[in-house]
């Protein structure tokens, strides 16, 4: 179910998901948000409710994707544009994907209009509930707003902070109490210090674990460990383990290790918000957890369309309510 949220009398404006009280954010600053309740449960990566040509689906919601792609959508008005684009998969460049006109799409009321969409040739064929998962989209195809990931409570949303010079550290301020704040870099990776270095950490909830390169840990473990914490200033670091490369773990092994990553571990325990067009990501502890039991559903791969008729970032423009503002939520129990 989606959510247009409009402003009530009184209320003062905040994230609902902190565990202090509600933090007061000048209205000007937070022009609109868009909400989603997240299908499947925990285990699963971020599923976002949706529809194609007027029948539901669903998407995976993935940081590590730079536009829409799926699978065969012929039943719900996909048409062939003839159009041949270049991927980037996982690192491998490969010609011939085909770019596809889906019909329309939706998420929750949010209408996206017929967005390309390159077709995977094997993208799997699941299903989360009613809903076949269809594609996945990434960040890049909102342009201009902050992304939270709330997988803690469920809960997706798309903000729009005002890019007025005084609102500069508004989503600084927007998760509460207990936040911490990191700069992203070109990869819209988080820069963090890990151990006394600074480390450059991939932000990936569609890999199960938290990872990074045995070379990171130092000194490396005597005791054969394959999972440790590090020294960091990510809140909840006592609880945030990472998973070395090279160890024998099934969520591991599909895939080369070269860098470091927070993976869906991390994001089950904290409220994540992308504050892009600032270049910065937030994280906040959260003690709530899913109750809804996932079936295990990833989308474990990194694409990027780098064909010359590649589609732009949408633009965002679309008619956020006003203001973001939850109540019924009681403080201390998250």
């Amino acid at each position: 179910m989606s959510r247009l949220l409009q402003p009530m009398p009184g209320l003062l404006l905040g994230l609902f998901l902190v565990c202090t009280p509600v933090q007061a954010q000048p209205a000007p600053c937070i022009l609109g948000a868009f909400t989603l309740d997240l299908l499947g449960g925990a285990g699963d990566a971020p599923l976002l409710p949706a529809t194609m040509e007027g029948k539901p689906v669903a998407l995976y919601y993935s940081t590590r994707v730079d536009g829409l792609y799926g699978g065969d959508i012929a039943a719900y008005g996909g048409a062939d544009t003839g159009v041949k684009t270049t991927l980037v998969v996982d690192g491998v460049s490969t010609d011939g994907y085909a770019v596809m006109k889906p019909g329309p799409l939706k998420l929750g009321d949010l209408d996206l209009g017929s967005p390309d969409m390159v077709r995977l040739p094997r993208f799997p064929n699941r299903d989360v509930g009613a809903s076949p998962v269809i594609g996945v989209i990434g960040p890049q195809r909102f342009a201009k707003l902050a992304v939270l990931l709330d997988l803690p409570h469920g809960v997706f949303a798309l903000i729009r902070f005002s890019e007025a010079a005084s609102c500069k550290a508004a989503g600084a301020t927007f998760l509460g109490t207990g936040a911490a704040g990191f700069p992203l870099d070109g990869d819209r990776h988080a820069l963090i210090t890990l151990n006394g270095v600074m480390r450059s950490l991939a932000l990936d909830p569609d890999t199960a674990l938290n990872h990074v390169p045995s070379s990171w840990a130092s000194p490396s473990p005597r005791d054969n460990s394959t999972a440790l914490p590090m020294r960091s200033a990510l809140p909840g670091s006592a609880e945030t383990l990472f998973h070395l490369d090279g160890t024998p773990t099934d969520a591991l092994s599909d895939r080369k290790i070269s860098e470091g990553a927070l993976g869906l571990e991390f994001f089950e325990r904290h409220v994540v918000l992308f504050d892009y067009p600032n270049d910065r990501v937030y994280f906040l502890p959260s003690h709530h957890r899913r109750h809804d039991t996932g079936s295990g559903q990833l989308f474990p791969h990194a694409l990027k369309n780098v064909g010359q008729d590649a589609p732009p970032p949408l633009q965002g423009n679309w008619p956020l309510a006003p203001f973001y503002s939850r109540t019924g939520i009681s403080t201390g129990t998250f």
